[in-house]
């Protein structure tokens, strides 16, 4: 696992260096297939002859993309890529297909995102208002070919793991002029710095703590608050690995100019722009972008702080690989047709977009199994005085909740394979589920004493 890491990081940080080189080449179609070139580099350079899956999917989603209608192509191209991933790929083995490289999991993955992704950007740009404040329907959209579905999926800017950016936040970072205003150096190195501290801090907690140890006879000899305290520690690893990564990712962004928005225009996570309509103007006037605040929010997928403090599992999961969030929502959430099933919808494909080792599900699929407990607490948390003691305490006591409730099911997503995560919760005496269910009959009876009612209608007019 640390050689494919090493790998990994170092093909990043290659990219990386290359962003002020790629800034500097001039005319968007020279970048463009700059871009795609060093792109599919990159994929060769981690896949060999597996190279041919990020192919296959990307051609026939070209061929669906600008030949089906767009009432259609959205779900045909959502259907297909995930049939791809879920059943030729990673049941190729059981077909006679060579098995992948580990990257090469993750290049498929981001594609079976970003091209369904594209489809959905179509669809909703044929039926978007002329009014529309995002800018639904912009000239990015329009005559999309063959060549423009290819350039988009192989750009070198996010296509080992991320993160996930829409087609028309790529065809802006060549089309219009932000990029040529901004300097990403100072905030790529302070991340870089970031980084440099999170992979030592890594590489430290991977040696004292591997989740691996929990598996061990040694282990099961340790105390009952040994045991249960260790999960902790274990999944801060987890979690450094993957800001290394994300942080990593944003920064081959970043150096490339992709995702450079003004600030005023209000970029979030994987939209972008909420004000288009400003963008459209700023792009036929480049004098007034001179000395304008600029950022990179449009392709920032991990906010470090809000995840490491927040109180809330709501919340984390919302700052927790951000960009991948906004494509759950708008093309999964939003659009399942039952409402009472979205979240179990949403989890669930999640889960499957991973893999199907049992270890994604125990994580991500019990994740709503706290959420009653966490919606009961932070009624509480809410209706305290702002700068009063209960409001800390209850602050502190959800973030420590929050902390457990992640460690707990965290640890299942790094065994993966269930009997590791049998044996894992058994050493622990499933005592994460049963403080779990504690917690909520806890709060349901404080609820129905301490809870203050809100006033209806009907109070407010007596």
């Amino acid at each position: 696992m640390l050689w494919n890491d090493v790998v990994y990081v170092s093909l990043l940080l290659i990219s990386v260096a290359v962003g002020p080189f790629y800034r500097s080449v001039q005319g968007p179609y020279a970048k463009q297939w700059l871009a795609t070139l060093l792109g599919f580099a990159l994929v060769i350079c981690v896949s060999g002859w597996s190279i041919l899956h990020p192919l296959i999917i990307v051609l026939v989603n070209a061929i669906i993309i600008t030949n089906l209608s767009w009432k259609k192509c959205h779900l045909v191209s959502l259907f297909f890529s995930f049939f791809y991933l879920l059943v030729i790929f990673r049941l190729g083995d059981y077909f006679g297909l060579p098995s992948s490289p580990t990257h090469t999991n993750l290049v498929v993955m981001i594609l079976a995102l970003k091209l369904p992704g594209l489809a959905f950007e179509i669809n909703n740009a044929a039926t978007a208002p002329s009014d529309d404040v995002q800018g639904t329907g912009s000239e990015a959209l329009k005559n999309i070919s063959f060549m423009d579905v290819i350039h988009y999926s192989f750009g070198y800017m996010g296509v080992l793991t991320g993160p996930y950016y829409r087609y028309r936040t790529y065809w802006d970072s060549l089309h219009r002029p932000f990029s040529k205003h901004v300097d990403p150096w100072p905030l790529t190195f302070y991340k870089l710095k970031q980084i440099a501290a999170f992979i030592a801090l890594f590489l430290a907690m991977n040696h004292l703590f591997p989740s691996d140890y929990t598996q061990t006879l040694e282990f099961e000899e340790h105390s009952f608050i040994y045991r249960f305290f260790y999960m902790y520690p274990a999944f801060a690893s987890f979690r450094l690995r993957m800001f290394i990564g994300m942080a990593l990712a944003e920064c081959v962004c970043q150096m490339s100019g992709l995702g450079a928005y003004p600030v005023h225009c209000q970029p979030i996570p994987g939209l972008g722009p909420r004000d288009y309509k400003t963008i459209e103007k700023l792009s036929a006037d480049e004098e007034k972008l001179k000395g304008m605040e600029q950022d990179f929010e449009t392709v920032h997928n991990m906010n470090v702080w809000e995840v490491e403090t927040t109180p809330f599992v709501r919340h984390t999961m919302k700052m927790w690989n951000t960009c991948i969030q906004y494509w759950m929502a708008i093309c999964v959430y939003k659009r399942f047709p039952h409402k009472g099933l979205r979240t179990i919808a949403t989890m669930l494909l999640s889960a499957l977009w991973h893999g199907y080792a049992a270890g994604y599900y125990f994580c991500i699929c019990q994740v709503p199994l706290y959420l009653p407990f966490e919606d009961i607490s932070t009624k509480f948390y809410n209706q305290c005085d702002p700068n009063g003691f209960g409001k800390k305490a209850w602050g502190f006591f959800l973030w420590w909740a929050k902390l457990t409730c992640m460690a707990y099911l965290g640890v299942p997503f790094q065994l993966l394979h269930l009997q590791e995560i049998i044996h894992f919760y058994k050493s622990l005496y499933f005592s994460g589920h049963i403080l779990g269910l504690v917690l909520y009959l806890f709060v349901r009876v404080l609820k129905i004493y301490f809870l203050k009612r809100r006033p209806s209608e009907d109070d407010k007019n007596k």
